[in-house]
């Protein structure tokens, strides 16, 4: 394989994982969400408030 081809080929893979790793640290920097049960409280006006568990 010709030296310049080789090269241009380490810069592409190298911009590709660049990317990856950004996304990856991007991914990290969003706020976790919980999953499983809750408690939710529903309000109407004029009305009681009501507790019911909720999978969310």
């Amino acid at each position: 394989m010709n030296e310049g081809t080789r090269n241009q080929l380490e810069a592409k893979v190298r911009k590709m994982l660049d990317h990856l790793v950004d996304q990856a640290k991007a991914k990290d920097k969003q706020p976790i969400t919980q999953s499983g049960m809750g408690n939710i409280i529903r309000r109407r006006p004029g009305g009681k408030e009501k507790r019911f568990s909720a999978h969310i």
